[in-house]
């Protein structure tokens, strides 16, 4: 009998905690970044992952997130 040791990937909101896809763990990171977050509307910005309960959008089209950051809607650049 051998050992077999695997690693699954998901994506957890650097606000809130909430997992990107709390019952579908995968074997590779593509599949939750290239599938799973764009289709439950999680958004990357810099270097943070943002649940769709952590961002929106403001009267500009800006993106306004939970922690206080606004970013430019069309090239999520930082604003401020």
């Amino acid at each position: 009998m051998a050992t077999l040791k695997e690693y699954f990937y998901n994506v957890k909101c650097d606000c809130c905690n909430k997992l990107a896809d709390e019952e579908s763990w995968q074997n590779e990171e593509g599949i939750i970044r290239g599938e799973i977050m764009p289709e439950e509307n999680w958004k990357t910005l810099g270097d943070k992952d943002y649940c769709p309960d952590c961002w929106h959008y403001d009267d500009d089209d800006n993106i306004v997130t939970a922690d206080g950051h606004v970013w430019d809607g069309d090239t999520y650049k930082l604003i401020k």
